[in-house]
């Protein structure tokens, strides 16, 4: 026991890595979909399909994974996990069917599903208090800066070695983090040792969903995603049609967000030294919300307006991820896998809506009103769910054993 709480923070950076490496998985592909579409002759319909599956299929797993976390441990499923992404990725570079492509990436996308929730259950279980903000913190930056930096080196990698390259870089990655995981992931063990059964299953979520705070924060994590989306799916429209800005730029445009929200990952990291994350909750969710509100106000009147709502919207965003991530980690001591599995599955599913349902309602409605609705909403939300979170912090809680 000694030597694993003696290489916290290795395996801190370690679980950090490996999430670092999911999160580029799904956004290093964006780039290079002329080249799927250009390489396997088909419709760009069928490429934006095979994104949408993986998005799916990702999400879908977060429930899954979270199971077999809670009821056999994090290694169980992480070695096994991360092969079968060497495999695939290889798959994927070498395969001359779309078919075929299509099934590697499915696969892909279950091997690099678990590695995200793996790295948070770890940091609960490793961390406890001020530690586990801190390393939630490190934790979403690491997101964060995935996101950030995929669509870069995909666009990169793309133009120099072909999609292929993309693919067979995935795989050189996928090797390291397996040896790396293989040698270092501790064995830590589960207190009880439970059969996958159905009923157990079913008993497991209804402690879950049983939790009134945790149930509220699953309902913040999904409209703050699918607000988050609405805007990212609109900003393209909004620079070419309205401020008549090259593709090219607007590209560039999406950097600054995700710096941004490493900002914010970095201000709630010195933010919950000095005030309580019940505290920040509030500020954050206050300043998210007013955003959204000021965006839909002043996203027609000038450039600089939105760039300036942008830049807080995107520091409000960075602080509120891993809060959010930390309190549901806390409200969790016995079905912690399960619990993240369902955050990072609304998460997804947030995503997924905000990107297709916005759509639907800025075709039928003014983007004003849309986006003061989803700002109101947001308010509405956080007046009746932030109540049911908000609460003392247990003080003198003793530290709980480590499991899988």
């Amino acid at each position: 026991m000694k030597s694993i709480k003696g290489s916290s923070t290795f395996i801190l950076y370690l679980v950090c890595i490996s999430a670092f490496f999911a999160a580029m998985n799904v956004n290093i592909y964006s780039p290079i979909i002329p080249s799927i579409k250009d390489s396997f002759h088909v419709s760009l319909s069928l490429v934006d399909m095979s994104v949408s599956i993986f998005t799916l299929i990702f999400a879908i797993m977060q429930i899954v994974f979270g199971i077999f976390v809670d009821f056999k441990g994090a290694r169980f499923i992480l070695v096994p996990s991360i092969f079968l992404t060497v495999i695939v990725s290889i798959g994927c570079a070498l395969t001359q069917s779309f078919t075929v492509f299509i099934l590697f990436r499915c696969l892909q996308a279950i091997g690099t599903a678990a590695l995200p929730l793996i790295a948070a259950t770890t940091i609960g279980q490793l961390f406890q208090g001020s530690q586990r903000s801190s390393a939630m913190g490190t934790y979403q930056t690491a997101l964060s800066v995935a996101s950030a930096i995929a669509p870069l080196l995909g666009g990169w990698i793309g133009e120099h070695y072909a999609y292929s390259g993309i693919f067979w870089f995935l795989a050189a990655v996928s090797v390291v983090l397996l040896i790396a995981n293989w040698i270092f992931f501790p064995k830590m063990t589960v207190e009880e040792k439970k059969p996958l059964r159905i009923n157990k299953v079913l008993v497991n979520y209804g402690m879950v969903f049983k939790n009134k705070a945790g149930n509220a924060i699953f309902i913040l994590n999904f409209f703050i995603y699918f607000i988050y989306f609405s805007i990212i799916v609109y900003l393209p429209i909004l620079f070419t049609s309205h401020f008549h800005l090259k593709l090219g730029i607007v590209g560039l445009l999406y950097l600054p967000i995700a710096l941004l929200m490493i900002v914010g990952n970095t201000v709630f990291k010195y933010g919950k030294s000095r005030i309580s994350l019940n505290h920040l909750l509030v500020i954050s969710s206050i300043i998210l919300a007013c955003c959204i509100v000021l965006f839909a106000w002043t996203q027609s009147l000038s450039l600089f307006s939105v760039s300036l709502i942008l830049a807080f919207y995107g520091i409000a965003m960075g602080t509120i991820t891993p809060l959010l991530t930390t309190m549901i980690t806390d409200e969790y001591e016995q079905q912690r896998g399960s619990a993240l599995g369902m955050f990072n599955f609304v998460k997804y599913i947030g995503m997924a809506a905000g990107s297709g349902i916005s759509g639907v309602f800025l075709a039928e409605f003014k983007p004003v009103i849309v986006f003061l609705a989803m700002g109101l909403l947001l308010v509405l939300l956080n007046s009746l769910l932030l109540p049911l979170v908000i609460r003392k912090q247990a003080k003198g809680t003793p530290k709980e054993p480590l499991r899988g």
